[in-house]
């Protein structure tokens, strides 16, 4: 492979470790908010232990047939995450200090995690008040990320609150309890206001962004991108009940199941298709992106399952078992391409052990298993944003390397691999764009058109390496009497061409002889005979002339140079 070095002033695209270094920065900086806003403040946690107990409700019955005395009540610890699912009826809740009485009121109670399940609590003395993530009752109070009931008066000693719980038509989330003074409970709730804000605000904002990349870069990778990222945004807005309190979108809640499965299917989809095409699994995992293709048509099936009549309670039994399968799997997928050298399947490592994980945890969670984590719900407002900083900062990486690569291919294109000068293609593409500029603000342009005096014979008589050598001294000389904005170039064979902006013809005349005293000195010092002097045609561009003419005015006195014996520089007259 022959080698070249590029002319001064040409331009090269590399890519910048600035960059990256300043984009892991943010990253980071951004982790550390995130994580800051995640961190208990003191006096958020409940400062009345609880103890609680629960079982299945009976058609009909009161709040007050539940006691506390119940044989059949089961006992569980308000702290830690607890399902309740116990039929038709729904479930009855009952929580009570675990030592001593009540403290004075006001105080509330707070429940997290209850997803799209409906409350309904017995307040002492007052009517019931029913809340959920879709709709609250105006005498609760607005919960961001959990339902809140203000407690006026405070339960008779030894008497419990009592709730209940309605899971029907909705996954049964799990869920736990606490009792807060108000001043507490509110400042808990902005700083989870304020972290879960910025969360979606992060997914949201890389989502967009990675739209208006598609959009101008007509790359469906960065589709699939953001697909994915504003379908696991909505998920989450819809868990958190974020979308509903504080954005108000209550017109979501009717088609709310169909949406539900629409973004799990999409998210899970546009992910696979995403890491297909990120991560290159056609190249370095075909057989393990066949898999993951089919695994991806199983959950839009399964989705779809849950739009057809009666279909819905199937289509939730098998959502969860898929996803606990779908994290090991993409997983897996993506470290064996790391393993074979998919270097953005790192980057999709990065991004996606912490949400995969987190979700894996959270679909088990609905079974009664990890109920000590109860930050599984804020770990994946986290994560989510994480992925989405990460994977960002992968697709611009991927971008810019394809630039690099793309003004690689463009350069090497455009200069002709001999001397590393433009070959003529590209030098007549610059000559139009200086002329267009010079004619635009009246400055004057001149051409150099040079010609090798007796190339012929000095490959006849020496070889063609030897006249290869001599192109590449001349290519190197013109390089070092030019400026850097003059534009050179091999016209063909042993013809050079260069553009001088800003050059009258004293100009160019004085440029033309520095190239040509320095081809003589060499060729005075060569006893070989190796280095050739040259012919050069001088012009310069007359108002109202084209291209065309000057090449060809500049082509005529470099002729005329020679027809004067050689050697010498000639200016058009014109």
């Amino acid at each position: 492979m022959i080698g070249f070095r590029l002319r001064r002033g040409s331009r090269v695209h590399a890519l910048p470790g600035d960059i990256r270094a300043r984009a892991r920065t943010w990253v980071w900086l951004l982790l550390l908010a995130l994580a800051l806003a995640a961190s208990p403040l003191p006096g958020t946690a409940a400062d009345l232990p609880l103890q609680g107990g629960w079982r299945a409700a009976v058609a009909g019955e009161q709040a007050g047939d539940v006691t506390r005395a119940d044989p059949q009540l089961r006992h569980f610890d308000p702290v830690r995450l607890q399902t309740f699912a116990a039929g038709e009826a729904g479930s009855w809740v009952l929580l009570w200090p675990a030592q001593g009485d009540w403290p004075a009121p006001p105080f509330v109670l707070q429940a997290r995690g209850a997803g799209l399940q409906t409350l309904r609590f017995h307040p002492p003395g007052g009517p019931a008040r029913s809340a959920r993530a879709t709709r609250v009752d105006p005498r609760a109070w607005p919960g961001h990320g959990r339902l809140v009931f203000p407690v006026a008066v405070a339960p008779a000693p030894g008497q419990p609150l009592r709730l209940h719980v309605d899971s029907r038509g909705v996954i049964a989330a799990p869920m736990t309890f606490a009792v807060l003074p108000p001043a507490a409970y509110l400042r808990a709730d902005a700083r989870w206001l304020a972290f879960a804000s910025a969360c979606l605000a992060i997914m949201a904002a890389m989502g967009l962004m990675a739209l208006f990349f598609a959009l101008r870069l007509r790359d469906p990778t960065f589709v699939h991108y953001a697909a994915f990222v504003l379908a696991y945004a909505l998920i989450l807005g819809l868990q958190t009940g974020y979308l509903f309190e504080p954005l108000g979108w209550q017109w979501l809640a009717g088609p709310l199941r169909g949406v539900a499965r629409v973004a799990t299917a999409a998210s899970v989809l546009f992910a696979i298709l995403f890491a297909d095409r990120f991560a290159n699994l056609r190249r370095y995992l075909p057989r393990g992106r066949r898999l993951l293709l089919g695994y991806a048509a199983l959950i839009v099936a399964v989705g779809a399952t849950g739009l057809l009549p009666g279909l819905g309670a199937l289509a939730r039994v098998l959502t969860n078992p898929l996803l606990v399968l779908g994290g090991p799997l993409l997983l897996a997928a993506s470290a064996l391409a790391a393993w074979r050298g998919s270097r953005y399947a790192r980057f999709f490592l990065l991004g996606w052990t912490p949400l995969l994980a987190v979700t894996v945890a959270g679909s088990l969670q609905p079974y009664g298993m990890l109920p000590a984590w109860t930050w599984i719900g804020d770990a994946a407002l986290a994560a989510g944003a994480f992925e989405a900083l990460v994977l960002s900062l992968g697709l611009a990486d991927r971008t810019l390397a394809l630039r690099r690569d793309r003004d690689q291919a463009r350069r090497l294109a455009d200069l002709d691999p001999l001397t590393g000068l433009y070959n003529r293609r590209a030098w007549s593409e610059r000559l139009l764009a200086l002329e267009t500029a010079m004619r635009r603000q009246g400055r004057p342009l001149s051409l150099l058109f040079l010609d090798l005096d007796r190339f012929k014979q000095l490959n006849d008589r020496l070889g063609h390496e030897a006249g290869d050598a001599a192109l590449r001294a001349t290519a190197g000389i013109m390089r070092g009497e030019l400026r850097e904005q003059d534009e050179v170039g091999r016209y063909g064979g042993e013809e050079f061409v260069v553009a001088l902006p800003d050059a009258d013809g004293a100009h160019a005349l004085q440029a033309a002889e520095r190239i040509r005293r320095r081809l003589q000195q060499r060729a005075g010092e060569d006893v070989g005979g190796a280095t050739p002097t040259a012919s050069i045609g001088v012009a310069m561009l007359q108002p109202g002339e084209d291209l065309a003419s000057l090449i060809a005015r500049a082509d005529a006195a470099m002729y005329a140079a020679k027809a004067a014996g050689r050697n010498r520089v000639v200016l058009h007259p014109g």
